[in-house]
């Protein structure tokens, strides 16, 4: 499993995103942080209103009552660095934790295409890609503790 692997889901999903696709993505990810926070017994009340916030915006440039926002200078390139940064430290925490993110990552991956029917994605009423009866949830504990001597 790669990165390319999930680019691919996200361009059988949405291979020409809107605006509003990107604010949803952006509100995805939030809600995954509020999810990591929740696991950690952490308060996510913020995270969650931010993640809320985008999936209420049209635009990355748009407050949820439409008025204009300010981006700062290279905010893409500060964005793309952030992001990737992500990713490395997110490998980070699994790979201190013991567990085996690549195989994690291919069975949520799996997990994600399951949410199509027929090929082809579901949204739900807030352009959010949505679980189908198709659906399956990922099974993740076989990927617990990989590193046992952690």
């Amino acid at each position: 499993m790669d990165i390319q692997e999930i680019i691919e889901w996200f361009k059988a999903a949405k291979p020409n995103p809107t605006e509003k696709d990107k604010v949803i993505q952006i509100g995805c990810h939030f809600e995954e942080v509020v999810e990591m926070l929740m696991a950690l017994s952490c308060n996510s009340s913020e995270a969650y209103q931010i993640s809320e916030e985008f999936y209420n915006s049209d635009a990355i440039d748009k407050t949820i009552d439409g008025e204009d926002v300010e981006l700062p200078e290279n905010w893409q390139i500060e964005l793309l660095d952030a992001l990737c940064d992500q990713i490395v430290t997110a490998i980070g925490v699994g790979y201190m934790m013991g567990f085996d993110m690549a195989g994690a990552l291919d069975e949520v991956n799996k997990s994600n295409w399951s949410k199509f029917k027929d090929g082809a994605p579901v949204f739900d009423e807030n352009g959010k890609i949505a679980k189908t009866d198709g659906y399956f949830k990922p099974d993740l504990a076989k990927f617990l503790n990989k590193n046992k001597e952690l």
